[in-house]
């Protein structure tokens, strides 16, 4: 390790794996109707298990390799054309059955890209110390987030239309490094208020209710559908106060 303070643990991560393949239907109205009708099964299986019946890619993977090709489109015996690229960002995965935490340290050379292993901290029994990080989640993976050290943040948002979407909190810290988290604001904002936070907090309330405002006075229909129609202290708080 290279001795600087970890600021985000996680419990997954999104890698890329460049000899893995990804399959799919092309997309016309034609292809799909011809799917329902060959290869689609009723129902799925338990607990969600896919059981249309695919084809079986190996063989073709393997002549693409001979031919040094990445990407492939195939036309199966119904009349099905599948594309297929090779090279695909997929979820790591937990990296032992324990359930250790992911950390990122880019001042050493680790492989597969600096994601490091932390064996003091798991998802489970031994989770970072909440009186530090405050556990967020956004595309399904767990985020613990040093909050207690956090010294400056902002609320940004790229468009004025889709509440939250496009939009992602800074936090800033004082050797200068910054994290970002999207999406699961209430917990980050709980956390902060608990650590003290506050004056954090109420600088974040600041720039959503701008936002907000921005959604209400729109000259546009459907970016007015989605003001909220409260302010953001309501809307996390449950009150207009900021204590």
């Amino acid at each position: 390790m290279s001795g600087k303070a970890i600021r985000e643990y996680f419990d997954d991560y999104i890698k890329y794996y460049p000899e893995r393949w990804r399959w799919s239907l092309k997309n016309s109205d034609e292809q799909s109707e011809r799917y329902l009708q060959t290869r689609a099964r009723r129902s799925a299986g338990f607990y969600g298990q896919d059981k249309d019946l695919k084809p079986d890619f190996y063989s073709i993977e393997r002549d693409a390799v001979q031919f040094e090709l990445r990407h492939v489109e195939w036309t199966d015996f119904f009349g099905l054309t599948w594309e297929g690229q090779k090279g695909i960002l997929a979820r790591a995965g937990a990296p032992n059955y324990q359930g250790n935490l992911y950390y990122y340290d880019n001042d050493e050379s680790y492989d597969d890209e600096n994601y490091c292993v932390s064996y003091e901290y798991d998802a489970y029994d031994d989770q970072p110390p909440a009186n530090l990080y405050t556990k967020v989640r956004w595309d399904g993976i767990h985020h613990w987030i040093d909050t207690a050290n956090a010294c400056d943040i902002e609320y940004k948002y790229v468009v004025n239309n889709h509440l939250f979407k496009d939009t992602h909190i800074e936090l800033r810290y004082e050797d200068g490094e910054e994290l970002r988290v999207y999406e699961d604001y209430e917990p980050l904002i709980e956390g902060l208020l608990k650590q003290g936070k506050n004056d954090l907090v109420e600088k974040v309330f600041r720039s959503m209710n701008e936002h907000f405002l921005r959604l209400r006075d729109s000259s546009r229909e459907e970016e007015r559908a989605f003001y909220p129609g409260k302010t953001a202290e309501e809307m996390f708080l449950g009150n207009s106060n900021k204590e």
